[in-house]
């Protein structure tokens, strides 16, 4: 009978060992947020490999071509080009910061400078595609 509870003790150890260092290793991954998790590392990759290019002819027959390019630390470029209906052509660049402002990856806030932010909400990527809503509008990139 000694035996018996010995091996059940023994048992019933062996059995709780592997939960308690698996649920310890898991707590620690639960609570990565952040650069760490691997959902961080897939949307960064995705984001920052491609210039992401969006064109469209407003109301008033302008031509605009918005491209965004992200990189890896952080930074970021935005290039806008407009062409009203006369032909007259208008560049503009700008550098700016970005970080996801959410932790499912689906919000991305751009620093432009002191208290200027873009927001891009909603963002679903897939099939060399961004769609999100920029400041609030629609926007329908795709990647080069």
């Amino acid at each position: 009978m000694k035996k018996l509870c010995k091996f059940i003790a023994f048992g019933a150890l062996i059995s709780v060992f592997p939960i308690l260092f698996s649920s310890c290793e898991y707590i620690g991954i639960g609570i990565e947020l952040g650069n760490g998790t691997n959902n961080y590392r897939e949307a960064t990759y995705y984001l920052c490999s491609r210039t992401w290019v969006e064109e469209w002819t407003d109301n008033y027959g302008d031509f605009h071509r918005q491209e965004l390019r992200f990189y890896n630390n952080n930074t970021g470029e935005d290039y806008v080009l407009t062409v009203d209906k006369h032909g007259y052509r208008q560049e503009t660049s700008y550098t700016f910061l970005w970080d996801w402002y959410d932790a499912n990856y689906t919000s991305l806030r751009l620093k432009y400078g002191a208290n200027d932010y873009s927001y891009m909400d909603n963002i679903f990527m897939g099939n060399n595609r961004l769609d999100c809503l920029l400041d609030g509008y629609p926007a329908y990139f795709y990647g080069y």
